[in-house]
Formats: C-alpha cells, structure tokens, sequence
C-alpha cells in the first residue's frame, strides 16, 4: 500500500516536472537557418579567469550599464574558451553592437565576417533553454548537412530574457 502511495507521489511530481518545463518552452525547437550578416563589429571587454573571480561580474556590470543607456544595442557574449567546471579558466568576450556604442568608452572592438553565418534561435526561458554543447552540436549538423563550413566561432545574441540567437561562423 506504502509502495502504491510513494509511487502515485513520484509519477506526479514527475508529471508536475515536465509540465512545467513544456510552459517554459523547454521543448521549443531550435530553429535554424543560414543567413548572410555581412561584418558584425562588437565593443565590449574580454576576460580571462575563473568563473567565480569577481571580475567576470565586473566585466558583465559595465557592459550592462552601457546597455541600459543604448537599449537598442543587444548583449553579445563570445566564449573563446569555456570552462568545465568552477575552477577551470575562461575567457569570454562581452559586448554591443559598435554602432551604438560611443567611441570614447574605451572598450575593445572585435569584427567578424559573418557572410555565411549559421544562426540557431531559442525561445524558452533561461532555467529551460538547452545548453550550449547541444546549440552548437545542432548548428554544426545543419553546416554539415547543407555543404557548409564548420563553424568554429559561436556568438551568443541575447535579444530579450526568454530569446536568443546562437551565431556560429567559420574563421
């Protein structure tokens, strides 16, 4: 009777479980799509660190604060080295659109061609988006299933708090 009344818990906290992740979009598709971008020409600061250190949140504060005096700029983060674990060094690129920001910010500026760019489009929200590793395993099988390049640098452009565009370009 024990065993009937533990399981009957069990099946519905799982059943509660993925009903909430489908509410948070977390069986959205990624939908994907080739698309010319022309030069994409961020300012913004790079880090390199532990993911813990004090100056990652530094470095995503005052590109937020720029971003609250351009609110047209998006938020883009290029990770050139991911970490696995807390310990582990990164290093990441995070800026705006060099169109919106001021010269005089004193920011650093990164251009990339982005002619035959890749882009994967996620709606969920953040606790049901897929990680990183599965966006960029499906955006290299859609490269390799239309004659494309690999792409080897991925550009996260974070449009609002439930969308984002993964940018996957070739060097």
């Amino acid at each position: 009777m024990k065993r009937k009344i533990i399981a009957g818990i069990v099946i519905l906290i799982l059943g509660a479980g993925v009903l909430l992740f489908y509410f948070l979009g977390g069986f959205n598709p990624i939908q994907i799509q080739s698309e010319n971008l022309g030069q994409i020409k961020l300012s913004g600061l790079q880090f390199r660190g532990r993911p813990q250190d004090e100056g990652l949140k530094k470095t995503f504060e005052k590109i937020e604060d720029l971003l609250k005096l351009y609110p047209q700029a998006k938020l883009h983060t290029i990770y050139f080295e991911e970490p696995a674990g807390k310990m582990d060094t990164m290093e990441v690129f995070v800026g705006l659109e060099s169109i919106w920001v001021n010269e005089m910010e004193g920011l650093n500026e990164i251009s990339l061609d982005a002619s035959k760019a890749i882009v994967a489009t996620l709606s969920a929200h953040r606790f049901a988006m897929p990680g990183p590793l599965r966006v960029q395993s499906k955006i290299s099988d859609f490269a390799q299933g239309n004659g494309l390049s690999k792409p080897e640098i991925f550009i996260d452009q974070i449009i609002g708090p439930n969308e984002v565009k993964v940018i996957g370009l070739s060097k």
